[in-house]
């Protein structure tokens, strides 16, 4: 292995445009997407009729920016609760949240200028986008920071009372992978046609009055994101188990390394038997096929030759069997798990697990 620290760097250089390959292929595909003349459609396939633009929006302030922003926090949870609503009205959903998010080597490309409607299909399309907390409090992921190359990141989350943190979430590809992909789909939208602000947007469901939801599928979807969550972490648990278990087997067999060699060869030996005598019994059996297809013995006497021969074949087969299961019982008799596959992997010095230099 090459210790040039140039080697390291060049791979990374590579990883990094081979990830803003990725983004650009899935910005470029979705942005290409053809919606109907002047409407968009969404990703259930309902089309919203859409209001030209008269002219551009001006930048926002700093100030309107800053409380369009805690409108949006303070009010996620509602957004989604009422989500059928605000996917009803293009305006709605075409509005401008101002939140800006972005990963490492490919800056904020796939981000600009997300939509209260893209954060609504991203929620109930991405899991991994709904989280809970170790006390069952709900979140939701409103900006992505991390690098694609490690999946360590550090991501934006609001709870219900619309108080924000930062939070590690697992499936980091997954969750900017599927951000990117809603929110190019809409990127000509964005320019061409009207859309209300946030303060808008509440203003609007504050007059309408809408009654209460008795949401399910939001239940059954944070039902599903903790499912998977719990998953990946038996999953990690288990490599790591995996792991020990291995380091043990390893001492464990490197202070019976002779009694191992012992057991091995006498293994290796009625195997080697077992398989001669198979290919022996092989050619007496052909033999006896010829005898009866040329007339030299009949039916009853084929069977009577042949009979003993396939049971020499299967007792031999069950004394190897037996052999690899009773072998190690003397020797290890509560370690029920440790296989002969095992012990031949350590006496060949094959595999990472069984590595003499791991000892140290």
């Amino acid at each position: 292995m090459s210790n040039d620290p140039t080697i390291g760097f060049i791979n990374i250089r590579r990883r990094s445009s081979l990830t803003k390959s990725i983004v650009m292929e899935i910005i470029n595909k979705e942005s290409n997407f053809m919606h109907p003349e002047g409407k968009i459609q969404l990703l259930d396939g309902t089309a919203l009729d859409c209001y030209p633009l008269g002219r551009p929006a001006a930048p926002q302030r700093a100030e309107v920016k800053e409380a369009e922003e805690k409108l949006f926090f303070s009010n996620a949870f509602r957004f989604l609760q009422y989500r059928d609503r605000i996917m009803s009205d293009s305006r709605m959903f075409l509005c401008p949240v101002p939140i800006q998010s972005g990963i490492a080597y490919t800056g904020t490309s796939g981000f600009q200028r997300p939509t209260l409607g893209i954060y609504l299909e991203w929620w109930l399309n991405c899991e991994r986008a709904l989280t809970c907390d170790e006390n069952g409090t709900k979140k939701l992921v409103y900006q992505i920071n991390g690098s694609t190359l490690s999946g360590m990141n550090k991501c934006g989350v609001v709870d219900t009372n619309g108080k924000t943190e930062t939070k590690y979430v697992f499936s980091f590809s997954s969750l900017w992978s599927s951000f990117i992909r809603i929110n190019s789909r809409y990127d000509e939208a964005k320019s061409l046609y009207e859309a209300y602000s946030l303060k808008r947007v509440v203003e609007i469901l504050d007059k309408e009055n809408l009654s209460l939801i008795d949401d399910k599928e939001m239940e059954i979807l944070y039902l599903k994101s903790v499912l998977c969550r719990q998953q990946k972490d038996m999953a990690n648990e288990m490599k790591q188990l995996e792991v020990m278990i291995d380091m043990l087997k390893t001492r464990l067999f490197h202070e019976h390394r002779d009694e191992l060699k012992a057991i091995m060869a006498n293994y290796e030996e009625k195997k080697e038997k077992k398989e001669q005598r198979e290919k022996e019994i092989y050619e007496e059996r052909k033999e006896l096929r010829r005898k009866l297809k040329s007339g030299e013995i009949d039916n009853k006497q084929y069977q009577k030759q042949l009979t003993p021969l396939k049971k020499e074949k299967e007792d031999n087969d069950y004394m190897v069997r037996e052999y690899r299961r009773e072998a190690l019982r003397a020797l290890f008799p509560r370690l029920w798990f440790i296989t002969i596959d095992d012990v031949e992997k350590f006496c060949s010095g094959l595999g990472h697990a069984f590595n003499e230099e791991e000892l140290g």
